[in-house]
This record gives C-alpha cells, sequence and structure tokens, in this order.
C-alpha cells in the first residue's frame, strides 16, 4: 500500500534497517524516514515526444466556424520551440508550485536533429528551466555515445530506474532512476521509466539492458517510502497503455506523465482530433487509490497542465486539468470557402503589422490571389466567425513566441540552409509520377527499409513533385514529402490489406484521372492487379506478398503482415476507412518522419526507375 500504517504510526522515529533492492542496482540498506506530511498543491506542465520540432507549423483540425460552414478544413499555426518557452514562463508565473517535464523523445525527426544531434533542442530546453526529462527510446537512435553526449550538457535530470548501465561506461551514473524536489516545503519524486521494447525500436547496442518496467517502479516505489516521500510523479515513455497498466498493477503512485503513443487526451472530437481518453484518465492503483494517468500528443503542439492537491498524507484531495493547442496568431487557412460566386477557394489570412488580417486565394501554386469585393466580404466574415469560436476556447493557448527564442533559432539558420544545399543523391532517370514510375515506389521502399515492415502503403497525393535526372538535394527530398508525416507499423490480416488497398485505390479512382499510366496507390512488398472500372470491393484483385526469401506468395487473407503507412493514411485520411477504424492500440507510430527515413534511405544511392510492375492497371 502506498501509505504504510507502520510508518504512520512510527513517523518521526527511524526504524531498523529494511534491505530494499534499489532501481537496476544492487540491495542495499536504507533507513525509513519521517514521513512527509506538508499538503501540497502542485501544477505539472508537460510535453512528449516533441522530436526535433523546433519550429512552428500549420497543423489541420476540422470545425463547425458557422451553420453554414461545417467540418471546415482549418489550418493553425501550433508548436515551436519559441513558443513554448513563452507558454512555460507564463504558466509558470501563474502556478508557480510548479514542474515543466519531458516524457521523452526529444530526437529524430527534423534536419536540427540530423545536423545538430539533440544539441539545438537541448539548448531551448535548458533555457526554459525544464526539471526533468526521462529518455525515450529515439534517444538511442544514433547509440549511447550521441546520447551521452546530449546528457552530458543538460541543465536537467535525465531519468529511467528500469535500465541497467553497468556495462556501458559513457552512460553509467548519467541516467537517474529518480529525483526529489521539494516544492512549497513539500517532497515530491519523479521517477523515470524507460520503453521496455527499445531493444526492437532503436539501437541501444547490448551494452544497455531494459528492465521490466512494472518490478522496477515497485522496487523504486518501496524505496521512496521508506525515505518518507508520499508524492509520486512517473515520468514515462511507455506509451498510454503501458501507462495505464502500470497505474493499475503499482500501488503509491500518483501521477504517470507519459510519452510514445503520441496520444491525444479530453475532449477534441469537434476539432477534428481523434482522443484516446479523458485528460486525466483516472486509473484505480491496486490500493484502491486514483492515479492520474496524463499524455500530451507530440511536437509541442499541445502542452498539457494538470493541477493536483494532496493533503498532509500524500492522498489526492481534488485534481483538475486538460491539455492545450500551443497556438500562434500570424497564420490561418480555411479551405473551401465561397467565393463571390460560390466556388470554392483555399484561403489564407495572414496578420499584418497593425494587427488586423489580409486574405489571399490558393491559385494552384501559392496563396498569391488577392480577393476584392463579395469574396473578400465572405472571407473575412468566416475567418471573424473562427477567431470568435477560438478565442474564448479554453483548449487553446494562444501566445506569441519568445523574442529571445526566435533568436535563439536564427543562429541555426545558417548550418541548417548549408545542410538543405548538400546533394543527398542523384537521379539515373528523370523520375515521373505516374503508375509504378517516379519517386512513389521509392519512398515506398524506404518506409520497409526503416521500420522493417513486410509491406508498405503509400497514398500518390503524399508524393508532391517529381524528381529530374541528376543532383538532388536535402532541401529537395523534404520538398518531395513535405507534411512531415510520421511513419506507422501494425499488424494487419491479409483480409484488411485488400480492404486497404480498396479504400486507397478507390478515393484515388474517384478523384483523379482514368489512364493506365495513372498512379492510383504505391506499394512495396506486394504486386496487385487493378481493375479501375469495377465497383469499390471488386477493383483489386490477384494481389501478391514478397516473402523473406524474395519469392511471391499469394495474399493469405488470414494471415498476418506487418504493414507500414503514414500517419495521415493511418489516422483514415483519404477515406482510408479501414485504416482509420482500425484502434489506435493496434497502431505503433515510429515517430520516423517520411522525410527523413527517404533521406536516409537515398544518401549514396543513384535512383532510377525501378522497372517493376507492381500495379497492374486494368481497364
Amino acid at each position: 500500500m502506498k501509505k504504510h500504517s507502520l510508518i504512520r504510526v512510527l513517523a518521526g522515529f527511524f526504524l531498523v534497517l529494511a534491505v530494499l533492492v534499489g532501481c537496476a542496482g544492487t540491495p542495499q540498506a536504507v533507513p525509513i524516514s519521517k514521513v512527509d506530511a506538508t499538503p501540497l498543491s502542485l501544477s505539472i506542465f508537460h510535453v512528449n515526444d516533441t522530436h526535433a520540432k523546433l519550429e512552428s507549423s500549420l497543423t489541420e483540425l476540422k470545425t463547425d466556424i458557422t451553420p453554414e460552414l461545417k467540418a471546415k478544413r482549418t489550418f493553425v499555426e501550433l508548436g515551436g520551440f519559441a513558443r513554448l518557452w513563452a507558454a512555460v514562463e507564463a504558466l509558470r508565473a501563474e502556478k508557480p508550485n510548479s514542474f515543466f517535464l519531458h516524457a521523452g523523445d526529444v530526437f529524430q525527426g527534423t534536419l536540427y536533429f540530423t545536423e545538430f544531434k539533440g544539441k539545438a533542442d537541448e539548448d531551448f530546453l535548458n533555457a526554459m528551466g525544464l526539471d526533468a526529462m526521462v529518455i525515450g527510446n529515439h534517444e538511442f537512435d544514433k547509440g549511447p555515445s550521441v546520447l551521452a553526449d546530449f546528457i552530458k550538457d543538460a541543465k536537467f535530470p535525465v531519468l529511467a530506474c528500469n535500465v541497467d548501465l553497468s556495462a556501458e561506461p559513457s552512460l553509467k551514473g548519467s541516467i537517474k532512476p529518480y529525483i526529489i524536489k521539494e516544492v512549497a516545503g513539500a517532497k515530491v519524486a519523479i521517477v523515470g521509466i524507460a520503453n521496455p521494447d527499445t531493444p526492437d525500436i532503436s539501437s541501444p547496442g547490448p551494452t544497455v539492458k531494459f528492465l521490466d518496467p512494472v518490478s522496477s517502479l515497485e522496487k523504486v516505489v518501496k524505496e521512496l517510502e521508506s525515505k518518507g516521500i508520499n508524492k509520486i510523479v512517473v515520468l514515462s515513455h511507455g506509451g498510454y497503455e503501458l501507462d495505464k497498466s502500470m497505474a493499475s498493477k503499482v500501488s503509491g503512485v500518483d501521477v504517470i506523465v507519459g510519452g510514445h503513443s503520441h496520444s491525444i487526451l479530453g475532449s477534441v472530437a469537434d476539432l477534428g482530433l481523434n482522443a484516446q481518453g479523458d485528460y486525466p484518465t483516472v486509473v484505480t492503483s491496486p490500493a484502491g487509490e486514483p492515479v492520474l494517468v496524463v499524455t500530451s500528443w507530440y511536437w509541442a503542439n499541445m502542452i498539457s497542465v494538470l493541477d493536483v492537491d494532496f493533503d498532509k498524507d500524500g492522498k489526492i484531495t481534488s485534481y483538475k486539468g486538460s491539455s492545450k493547442l500551443l497556438a500562434g496568431l500570424d497564420k490561418f487557412r480555411i479551405y473551401d470557402l465561397p467565393d463571390a460566386d460560390g466556388k470554392l477557394k483555399r484561403v489564407e489570412f495572414v496578420r499584418t503589422a497593425d494587427g488586423t488580417y489580409s486574405a489571399k486565394e490558393y491559385d494552384g501554386k501559392a496563396y498569391a490571389v488577392v480577393p476584392t469585393g463579395k469574396a473578400l466580404e465572405n472571407y473575412m466574415a468566416a475567418f471573424n466567425a473562427l477567431a470568435s469560436r477560438f478565442k474564448d476556447d479554453p483548449r487553446f493557448l494562444f501566445v506569441n513566441p519568445k523574442q529571445e527564442g526566435l533568436e535563439k533559432l536564427a543562429k541555426y539558420s545558417p548550418a541548417l540552409d548549408a545542410l538543405k544545399a548538400k546533394i543527398a543523391t542523384k537521379a539515373e532517370d528523370s523520375l515521373k509520377r505516374g503508375n509504378n514510375t517516379g519517386p512513389g515506389p521509392i519512398i515506398a521502399d524506404s518506409m520497409i527499409w526503416k521500420t522493417g515492415a513486410d509491406i508498405a502503403i503509400m497514398n500518390p497525393g503524399g508524393v508532391r513533385v517529381d524528381l529530374d535526372s541528376g543532383d538532388i538535394s536535402v532541401a529537395k527530398v523534404y520538398e518531395l514529402q513535405p507534411f512531415a508525416n510520421t511513419l506507422v507499423t501494425l499488424d494487419v490480416t491479409g483480409e484488411e490489406v485488400q480492404k486497404i488497398l480498396e479504400d486507397m485505390t478507390d478515393f484515388c479512382i474517384t478523384s483523379y484521372v482514368k489512364a493506365p499510366e495513372t498512379a492510383y496507390v504505391y506499394v512495396s512488398g506486394l504486386k496487385l492487379t487493378l481493375l479501375v472500372n469495377n465497383a469499390k470491393g471488386s477493383r483489386v484483385t490477384e494481389v501478391m506478398v514478397k516473402a523473406k526469401d524474395g519469392s511471391w506468395k499469394p495474399l493469405d487473407q488470414k494471415g498476418t503482415y506487418k504493414l507500414v503507412v503514414n500517419n495521415f493514411m493511418a489516422d483514415g485520411g483519404d477515406k482510408n476507412v479501414t485504416l482509420g477504424a482500425i484502434p489506435k492500440a493496434r497502431k505503433y507510430d515510429t515517430g520516423y518522419v517520411d522525410s527523413e527515413a527517404m533521406l536516409d534511405y537515398v544518401l549514396g544511392k543513384t535512383l532510377k526507375e525501378t522497372k517493376e510492375e507492381r500495379v497492374k492497371n486494368v481497364f
């Protein structure tokens, strides 16, 4: 139990030494200390899985703007470390008895990591006064030495109690199992839990051992209770499902702040987002006490705030909190607004120097057309309605970036610009988008190469440009896939593969020109015949899967395959209804950004057409 009755009775005295096993350590004699009897109102601000996303980006929501303008695709600036810094400062000023925590995966995802290996992120996190971070699986993507170099310059503790580092000299002693912090006279422990699957999904090497999270946490809780600590926060990179499971199995934990699964919590359906649970999610421990489980999406698109009140016995007496979209005011986009003639246009709204907004229509290449008259009136009415809707919505935290943060970001720009200009690869052929041609099949191959999946399915709409023959820059690779989608893997049956192919090809057949050269789907590890003129459900035939030995075998409807898609498709984008309906618990977001995976795959290669008929269009 969390509060031992014996400790309550004998608080203030030292008992005999109790032999307790420290987390990932050797047994040691620990005296049972006086129990902390200080009540506390604590606030926790937290982010996770920021993945080197130092700059803000336009992120799609779907909102009802007016009774006539329903479920409109609306793009809002979210995230950015300069904005996060400003938000943390504002929240600390409002709630001084607080922690700012990062639940892992600082590494991997943008060119900032490619160039600076986490040091740019660390520069910001040091300046923000981060209280603690747990190691994520991606922190090991470049091996222990890069992580060790990151920790060396960190001005915050890096935690994990379920790792054995005794055989890894570069990390030994640098990752703590927990810390104890004093807040308003009360002592609070923060315990780290690393993802136990890290050896399978990253590169920690043979010298770093990952231990069972539940038994490791149980040992630490006992050790902390022996020290009189009765307020325990777990900082976990195990994912939402593992965090809930730990909460139900280990007594003594009050709060679990999580990452890894990129889960959204709270009421967000009317914004077009999919929540996996309540914020906080309340789980009952074996001792019958509430455990508050929270997490905060990814990329600092959200900063979540949890307020918890503890009594003198360390019991939670009340709590409240929410995930807040960390939003900017400089730029918005709304798709499909009616112009003066009722034609639907994509419109961008940009804040000007005097605080008002200008509007421009998309002309197929850029937001360049300046509207006038009735069209402008329609657009500004829609924008003002949207602004009014968002202004008082507590799920948004609108904040301007901290100027010092923008200046800090600017100092990294020259090296980043130089990297973008570097030649990543060259193309022997001119790679024009089409059925089985162009960059699409190569992208699908890169998805399998990066994740080890059996098969890849790629939406043609995600391949944005052709590649000319000759040198190809890093920037051009990013232009090819500009949406920063992440790669998602999941185990699927052959029957589900068939349905996913039917969904993807139906969307493209009904959206694109019907012609033999049109790409309706890009695949890797698969071959299929597509009867283009048939009805949905009867188009995809003769599906073959590439076996490990390189041979081709018919798709087994009852067999199981590891599939990789991008997160846009995984969430049901492009009318991928089968993928969208598969429970989040079955999907693993690797955190690998598609353009990064493609860049890694093509480095040093000479690209040319695959010359494989992976998809045979039949009319």
